[in-house]
């Protein structure tokens, strides 16, 4: 059972603005305005997967940050009532951060085939 003061903390992290979100989209205007710039009406698909993979990782570290101050926990139902499975989420979300900055970076690991 949560307390009302955890359940208030919960509600005031899930209705913070998506900031990764909000970045993604300034950079993702700018380089459309670029490409306007240069004559170019679109935006290449290797340029429109860079922009995800950045607009994820932020959204990522932001999740990351609300769970390690406490202020969004998470949980699971299994039965017989509601765990915690916060030390679980922020696993997951720095296992995600690592994927991704392996896709972003040239040395990466991760290997993205052309069709």
């Amino acid at each position: 059972m949560m307390t009302q003061s955890n359940d208030k903390a919960w509600h005031a992290g899930r209705s913070e603005p998506n900031l990764g979100q909000k970045a993604a989209e300034l950079e993702k205007a700018s380089e459309a305005q670029l490409g306007h710039m240069e004559g170019s009406h679109a935006t290449s698909a290797p340029g429109r997967f860079v922009a995800w993979c950045k607009q994820e990782q932020a959204s990522i570290q932001q999740q990351l940050e609300l769970m390690q101050t406490g202020k969004v926990l998470t949980g699971e139902n299994r039965g017989s009532g509601w765990v915690d499975t916060t030390g679980e989420s922020i696993e997951r979300a720095n296992a995600r951060l690592a994927e991704l900055e392996s896709l972003l970076t040239e040395t990466g690991s991760a290997t993205v085939s052309k069709p």
